[in-house]
């Protein structure tokens, strides 16, 4: 089994979520219907790379918390942001992946993804 040396960080903010036929388009921005599939994605859709170092971990871990907080959960009072935070730590210490897709308090659909690679059955398509 390969370790995971990094992560590729993907983000989508829309008005719904995407249709599944939408979400099956390698060239679209949107949340495919795999996670694994995220690195189908042209280079153009990774918005950061963080290495699998525990300042790596942290710098990913706070992407996507400022991502959270810019786009509020729309349960956050029965969910909170800490909480969900404890998850996706805890992922990034296992070097899995991390993945959000959630309705955010001003109604829109927000997918955050921070995707563990290589994969056993991909290298990275990046290039790194």
């Amino acid at each position: 089994m390969k370790v995971t040396s990094h992560w590729h960080g993907f983000a989508w903010t829309g008005h719904e979520r995407p249709a599944d036929n939408v979400r099956t388009d390698p060239s679209q921005p949107t949340p495919p219907l795999e996670i694994a599939d995220w690195l189908k994605k042209p280079a153009r859709h990774v918005a950061a790379t963080f290495d699998n170092t525990p300042a790596g971990a942290k710098e990913a871990s706070a992407w996507m918390r400022a991502g959270a907080e810019e786009h509020v959960y729309l349960s956050e009072e029965s969910f909170s942001l800490d909480e969900r935070m404890s998850y996706v730590d805890d992922d990034l210490s296992r070097g899995a992946d991390a993945v959000w897709g959630y309705y955010s308090k001003t109604g829109r659909y927000v997918s955050r993804a921070l995707v563990a690679c290589p994969r056993a059955d991909i290298g990275c398509p990046y290039g790194r």
